[in-house]
């Protein structure tokens, strides 16, 4: 019999997996558009919390500060595809400069608001809370899109990886999804039907150290076949030229293993932008399907 929490985690995941699993394959500027309505909801939702927990944050002020720092943070992410007045103020003050100073300029409001309350406890403890809130949830959101952007050296987001031959930032988001969907679903599972001793029971009660850890190995489980998905195979490259070394690293990211005379074992794990991989030509390298271990070249 299905409990009512593990139904509706069921009902969740299959009304919204799809929706994430999409906007990753389309990219941006879905993936901008999905985390910024999650920040927005977030961000209400945490003023809903503190007042619940006996703080008194004011609701529009927060909101609207922790929204400037989410955007910040966004724009800062996509710095490397946008233009205009936003994206020449990025490139002058740094990637991390725009939400730093958003986040400085967020955290005087704050205080300013709760400061000036009668009760100078009660508008501490508000301003700190209410601080953290909006730094943890609008710093740490914008890292989904950086994760979407992630590329190769000397490529792109789009550039082809991995057995799924995907985009790189695809790929990545991907895995993003597995690890954090194997850890809530291992702790779950295993806190449910192992769970003895309470890990934060002050806080959860639900929550369990055998949870914790089932929902660890799941997470590195799944990180671990993700990050294997990611990795090319051996290829034998021919050279039009001289010789390689072994060591030598080109541009499309191939990792010389093993010479013979003209021949070079390699392994190709993530290529420039635009170049094909594994089949084609590389950089004017033909490349092939090895043999089998142990059979001449």
């Amino acid at each position: 019999m299905i409990d009512s929490m593990l139904r509706t985690r069921l009902i969740t995941a299959g009304l919204l997996g799809p929706l994430v699993i999409l906007v990753a394959l389309l990219g941006e500027p879905w993936l901008t558009v999905l985390v910024g309505v999650v920040i927005v909801l977030g961000m209400i939702e945490l003023t809903a919390l503190l007042r619940a927990a006996g703080y008194e944050p004011p609701p529009r002020l927060t909101v609207g500060v922790g929204l400037l720092v989410a955007a910040a943070g966004l724009v800062a992410a996509n710095r490397s595809i946008s233009d205009g007045p936003l994206a020449d103020l990025t490139r002058a003050v740094g990637p991390l400069g725009l939400p730093t100073l958003a986040m400085v300029g967020a955290t005087v409001a704050l205080a300013l608001a709760g400061f000036t309350r009668a009760d100078p406890r009660n508008g501490f403890a508000t301003w700190a809370t209410t601080t953290f809130g909006v730094g943890y949830l609008g710093l740490l959101a914008p890292f989904i899109v950086v994760v979407g952007h992630l590329a190769p050296s000397g490529g792109s987001p789009a550039s082809r990886v991995g057995a799924l031959d995907i985009g790189s930032g695809t790929a990545w988001l991907l895995l993003l999804i597995v690890v954090v969907w194997g850890y809530d679903s291992g702790a779950y599972l295993v806190g449910r039907w192992l769970g003895r001793r309470r890990l934060i029971a002050h806080i959860s009660p639900s929550k369990t150290i055998e949870g914790l850890a089932g929902g660890l190995l799941v997470a590195m489980v799944a990180a671990g076949l993700g990050v294997r998905g990611q990795v090319g195979r051996s290829l034998l490259v021919e050279h039009e030229a001289g010789e390689a070394r072994l060591g030598q690293v080109d541009a499309a990211g191939a990792h010389v293993e093993r010479v013979e005379g003209r021949k070079t074992w390699m392994k190709v794990s993530l290529v420039a932008s635009g170049q094909e991989t594994a089949r084609g030509e590389v950089l004017g390298i033909r490349i092939s399907e090895p043999p089998e271990l142990g059979e001449n070249t």
